[in-house]
């Protein structure tokens, strides 16, 4: 069969290609502005998670710090409280005039082998109580096993007679020790030993100002009152009215030269309550 003319076995082509789609210079702007977007907001997520992960590490560093600070507390306290390596086995007496450091440390035997921690100034004081010539204490600790105690002692300022013992006491009333006989260096205070007696108050007073040349040739102190504080001087019976406690200083310089003047051949009343006008005159 013939084929009608123009007729071809090929199939036709196309006339036109297919045309790209055209990119504006907005449509570009728009598309790096989306990816800028994009990338900031990567950034931020980012630069969040380092912050928080940060932060979690700091905690956690924190935490293992403070743990660290307590087990090293709990372990010191442990070793401090238990540990015999830190026990006490050396006393060292610091302070003692009167008193026998031998006898102080003695009365510390007990809390010998203690942990140091447990050593307090509740315990020392408890062991020294029965020591009246200790007024006041300190104590020090030395490691690995030393303790040192510094003591002030109770000033002894006379003795009081009662039947036939007489008591050393201090200013405060304190009885320190007994003796069968006067003590040698020690005035006889003729009051009763009360700390709250204004006599005794009075000779207190004198006796602990008085200069220690003066205080040993005290025998036998009395008062009445506050202002009239009497006693006799040892070997010459010389008896001196003091006064009050005032101008001490004073006093005890214009005794002195008045002992001197005054000798020991004739007893003499030395008045020195006025040490502007010294006044001397027999007894009788």
């Amino acid at each position: 069969m013939d084929r009608p003319e123009g007729f071809s076995s090929q199939k036709p082509s196309p006339t036109k290609s297919r045309r790209q789609p055209s990119v504006t210079p907005r449509t570009q702007t728009a598309t790096q502005e989306k990816k800028a977007a994009t990338a900031a907001r990567v950034r931020a997520e980012k630069q969040e998670l380092n912050s928080f992960t940060h932060a979690s590490r700091l905690r956690k560093r924190r935490w293992a710090l403070s743990l660290g600070s307590v087990g090293a507390l709990l372990g010191g306290v442990v070793l401090l409280t238990l540990s015999p390596a830190l026990s006490l086995h050396t006393v060292v007496i610091e302070g003692a005039e009167r008193l026998e450091p031998g006898d102080i440390a003695e009365a510390l035997n007990p809390l010998q082998g203690e942990p140091l921690a447990r050593v307090s100034t509740e315990r020392v004081g408890a062991a020294l109580a029965s020591i009246t010539l200790i007024q006041a204490f300190e104590t020090r600790i030395v490691p690995p096993g030393t303790l040192v105690v510094t003591i002030s002692e109770r000033k002894p300022i006379g003795a009081v007679s009662s039947n036939s013992t007489y008591t050393v006491v201090d200013a405060a009333g304190v009885e320190l020790w007994d003796t069968p006989a006067p003590p040698f260096g020690f005035p006889l205070i003729l009051v009763a030993a009360d700390a709250e007696s204004p006599s005794f108050i009075s000779i207190s007073r004198v006796l602990l100002a008085l200069p220690e040349e003066l205080l040993t040739q005290v025998e036998g102190v009395t008062a009445t009152t506050l202002d009239d504080v009497r006693f006799t001087i040892r070997g010459a019976s010389h008896e001196v009215v003091w006064g009050s406690s005032d101008r001490v200083l004073e006093k005890a310089r214009v005794l002195t030269a008045a002992l001197r003047a005054a000798g020991s051949d004739t007893s003499q009343i030395i008045d020195v309550t006025t040490p502007d006008s010294l006044v001397i005159r027999s007894k009788g």
